[in-house]
């Protein structure tokens, strides 16, 4: 599992000139730090995780910064109550009655680490050099930390709560929402528009993050950009970032760790809450597990502590990303040779390509939509257009695990804008698995129905028998194979064996209350989903097929 993968240490991230006399990390004792280098310069200080200027504390080298266990220190930026709409129980109430929120802020001191950065001016107040620290003291007797990976990211707090510029709070685009005319009533809390929706380079921040493996050791340690995450979840905490290394905040583009073991160096990694499953978090992880063999694309999650500017903010996964550097460490096709379509809440996005790229998916999405499938040689050109097994047992997995935000939405796909001669370079489409924390409801209606009845690709390519015949016998070998019971269970085992106290600690610090029982009975369910989900999945076989045709097929359940 990925929680037990631990990474070689890597080159840090210092400064020229500025180095702390000991290295971020964790201690099982209090000791004193200084901040060393700089000559005759001087070396101001923060414990905010504000940028220092020529107003903070200077560094004394006679009298050195006692660094002890900071979790008695009082709540800061855990107190705040408008890091989410959730909090607005008078609005929720008059609002949307019916979608009640239950967050609340801890009564009670969250752990903390102990954030410095340090800055270097000259007599012309000119900053030469910054250095940031994490330093985890007498944590060695906080189970909650042991064997997971610890995040820290590091910000000027006006970066991530000012009213105006803020990524993290409701703030003044939450109050421009409140006074336009649209109906409210008719939007979850969760998705009333507020600072932290927008994107773009606009809305990124500096900041520095620092990763940690499950033993502690650095394996990350640098400056970088941060966003805010996600479509309708951006408005649930704890909130997923993106982040971004970039030349302007650390001499590269590239993070400087091979932290996903692909041999390649990442421009951007995720730091996920969960998404819709933010309380629990199992069924991105889960599925993504269990799918990583299947001829679809599968991001690698490891689970995470996150600390934001020292305090501690809940359970996460470090996360891939799907762009070009994923493509290409993947599947060996070079990045300006890579188109990727993504679909999320609106229209269709490029995400990857120049803008005449559009017509090439447009040009396949309409011969699948508009061609008569069951003519074979309309088929033959659909299975050059893209790859039918990764076509097939994408639309297997996702109709198996009754995705409910899912066709309209959520997918991706990709191919090589021109044949490079290699087997990924072929120029066929492939698609890409994410997003899928909607799946295994308790009560599903007849989901390949649906599917059938909204995705006009599918329903075009379901009217040729090769067709079908392939996608009932995957999608019963995938249940058998990929998600049967007893694989599943295990690895549920698994996960609760390491994420449940994780998972308390962080249920605590956004509710209040630890949700152990709810966890029991969460994963429980999602074992009874698959426990029964064969058969039902063969009903809606038989229902759409008939037991006749899927039995002179050789089909049988």
């Amino acid at each position: 599992m990925a929680v037990l993968v631990f990474f070689p240490l890597v080159r840090l991230h210092y400064g020229k000139q500025l180095v702390f006399s000991r290295k971020p990390g964790y201690y099982d004792s209090p000791f004193y730090l200084t901040i060393l280098g700089g000559g005759k310069n001087t070396i101001h200080y923060t414990l905010d995780g504000s940028e220092p200027n020529m107003d903070d504390p200077v560094v004394d080298r006679k009298n050195p910064i006692y660094i002890e266990d900071a979790t008695s220190r009082p709540n800061v930026y855990s107190l705040r109550t408008d890091t989410s709409t959730g909090f607005l129980t008078d609005l929720i109430d008059q609002y949307v009655p019916w979608d009640p929120a239950s967050y609340t802020v801890p009564e009670y001191p969250v752990d903390k680490c102990t954030v410095i950065r340090a800055s270097l001016f000259d007599d012309n107040g000119n900053c030469l050099d910054s250095v940031t620290g994490s330093y985890f003291v007498e944590f060695q007797e906080k189970e909650e930390y042991e064997n997971i990976y610890t995040v820290s990211l590091v910000t000027s707090p006006e970066n991530l709560f000012d009213h105006d510029t803020g990524i993290y709070v409701t703030g003044n685009i939450f109050e421009q929402f409140l006074t336009d005319s649209r109906d409210k009533e008719t939007w979850a809390w969760c998705t009333w528009d507020a600072n932290y929706f927008r994107r773009g380079h606009k809305w990124e921040r500096a900041a520095h993050i620092t990763l940690f493996d499950g033993r502690h050791r650095i394996v990350l340690d640098q400056n970088c950009g941060i966003r805010a995450k996600g479509a309708g979840s951006s408005g649930l905490l704890p909130r997923s970032f993106s982040c971004y290394a970039r030349e302007e905040y650390n001499g590269s583009d590239y993070f400087d760790a091979d932290i996903f073991q692909t041999d390649i160096s990442s421009h951007k990694i995720v730091i996920f809450g969960g998404g819709q499953d933010n309380v629990f978090k199992a069924k991105d992880w889960l599925i993504h597990t269990l799918t990583q063999k299947l001829p679809f694309a599968t991001m690698d999650f490891i689970p995470c502590a996150l600390f934001l500017d020292g305090e501690y903010w809940g359970m996460y996964y470090i996360s891939e990303d799907y762009d070009t550097e994923y493509i290409n460490a993947h599947y060996q096709v070079a990045k300006d040779n890579i188109i990727m379509a993504k679909r999320g809440h609106a229209a269709d996005i490029l995400a990857e390509g120049a803008e005449e790229d559009h017509q090439i998916y447009d040009e396949m999405f309409d011969f699948l939509c508009n061609n008569d499938m069951k003519n074979q040689s309309c088929y033959r050109r659909a299975c050059e257009l893209i790859d039918m097994d990764s076509y097939i047992d994408y639309y297997a997995t996702e109709i198996y695990i009754a995705n409910t935000d899912w066709p309209h939405k959520n997918f991706a796909l990709w191919r090589a804008r021109e044949n490079d001669g290699s087997r990924y370079g072929d120029t066929k489409w492939r698609w890409m698995l994410f997003d899928v924390n909607y799946s295994m409801p308790s009560g599903v209606a007849n989901n390949l129905a649906y599917v059938l009845d909204v995705d006009a690709a599918f329903a075009s390519l379901y009217q040729n028998e090769n067709f079908r015949r392939q996608f009932a016998r995957r999608l019963l070998t995938i249940g058998k194979e990929v998600f049967a019971p007893e694989k599943c269970n295990q690895l549920l085992d698994q996960y609760a064996q390491i994420m449940k106290q994780p998972l308390m600690a962080s249920n605590k610090r956004f509710y209040m209350d630890e949700k152990s029982d709810e966890f029991d009975q969460y994963i429980l369910d999602i074992k009874t989903f698959f426990e029964k989900r064969y058969d039902v999945v063969w009903n809606y076989l038989v229902q759409s097929m008939g037991e006749e045709w899927l039995s002179d097929n050789g089909i049988q359940k």
